[in-house]
């Protein structure tokens, strides 16, 4: 220890007769042995450089010069010595000193290759943000070139010419990211569209987002809803709107959207869906009307289980919904009514096998059925669990007195009898 010390008083005395370039001399391994020496050494040292700006007769800080050659000679080109010269900044004496430190630290960064790393960047910034006293300008260089390094590392699947590709970087990029705000992923996608939307086409760049792997389901989210709020999005384009909601239904038909997802951003996704589709997770309860007529709502037949099409009427017509997943996790629905002592709409399987066969087989049961609805022009179509017939109505040939039967046809018949197969979904929310 005594030695130590002698050691660092001589180094004071250096200093004060004007020694200090002896920081870029061949000795300059000896300085680089205190600095990484023991706490109270590293204390002096700093403390002498305090002293030397002092004694300066025309400086009142410590010569550049000096600093940015004993910061370069501990650096030696490897970012990670970078975290050591944090370490010693915060030790320095004044506030004057440690951001001549910093500066100097990422200006010597900067002219290593790692500059180039987005993880690297990304922890050298909340390390600076930890310490809670780097100069602000200084705070934001450093985050300007994070989100532009960020943005490039992202930007390549938007420009590979296979949509298949895998980018083992970018997914543990996404998981980093995971552990930060999302304020950082927000002005990454920023960056990142200001460049792919100027090289590529619009409708490239929302295919492409929907083939992304790797990311959370929020950091979807969040990337498709920005994507959306683009003015070069804002366009009456019918394919790139299709696309984008093509790759909504993609997140929502995640089995674990609606636990990993809060609930202001299932919202906002919500609201990018066509108007029958969003009311499906948005509603409390719907109202099915068949498109042929405008007083033609589901609900049960007068005077059997079967289901008809009725006059409007909110209590008897008002369904709740539930939300399930099928065959390769699509999304299926099922609609109840409490009037109707919980009795489901329900698809009652037939033996008819004949082309273009009617088939009066649609009741209202206790036992639950899933449907999945399709967004059509004009509404949405139903179909049955299996996906192989579609619930229709309107055609008088199939009513029964006061029974307008819906009924069931072959999925291969929307086309041909498309007005009687689709439907509009309304909200009833308010019926008590």
């Amino acid at each position: 220890i005594r030695a130590m010390t002698t050691y660092c008083l001589l180094c004071l005395a250096l200093v004060l007769t004007g020694a200090v370039e002896a920081a870029s001399s061949p000795d300059n391994s000896k300085l680089l042995t205190v600095l990484n020496s023991s706490l109270p050494t590293v204390e002096l040292l700093l403390h002498i450089g305090v002293v030397a700006a002092e004694s300066a007769p025309l400086s009142t800080t410590v010569s550049p010069r000096s600093l940015e050659s004993i910061i370069r000679a501990e650096v030696n080109g490897s970012w990670e010595r970078g975290r050591l010269v944090l370490q010693l900044a915060s030790q320095a004496r004044t506030l004057e000193l440690k951001h001549a430190i910093y500066e100097a630290l990422w200006q010597e960064l900067q002219q290593t290759k790692q500059i180039y790393d987005p993880f690297k960047l990304m922890d050298f910034y909340e390390e600076l943000a930890r310490l809670g006293n780097v100069p602000a300008t200084l705070m934001m260089e450093v985050y300007q070139v994070f989100v532009s390094r960020s943005a490039q590392l992202l930007s390549a699947p938007f420009h590979t010419p296979t949509r298949n590709a895998r980018f083992p970087l970018l997914v543990a990029f996404f998981q980093r990211l995971t552990l930060s705000t999302l304020d950082y992923l927000r002005d990454i996608l920023n960056a990142l569209y200001d460049a792919v939307l100027t090289l590529e086409s619009t409708l490239s760049v929302v295919q492409r987002l929907g083939n992304f792997s790797g990311a959370s389901l929020t950091q979807l989210t969040v990337a498709n809803l920005q994507l959306s709020q683009r003015e070069e999005l804002k366009s009456d384009n019918a394919a790139v709107q299709a696309a984008l909601e093509s790759n909504l239904r993609q997140l929502l038909e995640q089995p674990n959207f609606q636990q990993d997802v809060e609930h202001s951003w299932r919202q906002q996704l919500y609201t990018k869906l066509p108007n029958d589709e969003r009311l499906l997770y948005t509603a409390q309860k719907v109202c099915l009307r068949n498109v042929t007529n405008d007083n033609a709502y589901i609900y049960e037949c007068p005077q059997t289980y079967l289901i008809c099409t009725n006059a409007r009427d909110p209590k008897k017509a008002a369904y709740y919904v539930q939300r399930g997943h099928g065959r390769n996790n699509n999304v299926q629905f099922a609609f109840y009514s409490s009037y109707w002592r919980n009795r489901y709409i329900l698809h009652e399987p037939s033996n008819q096998t004949a082309p273009n066969a009617i088939k009066k087989n649609i009741y209202s049961r206790d036992a639950i059925d899933w449907w999945y609805v399709v967004p059509v022009a004009g509404g949405v179509a139903l179909y049955d669990n299996s996906s192989l017939y579609l619930l229709c109505g309107g055609d008088t040939q199939h009513w029964d007195g006061e029974e307008k039967h819906v009924y069931s046809r072959n999925a291969a018949d929307l086309y041909t009898h498309r007005n009687e197969c689709v439907w509009s979904i309304e909200d009833c929310s308010d019926v008590a």
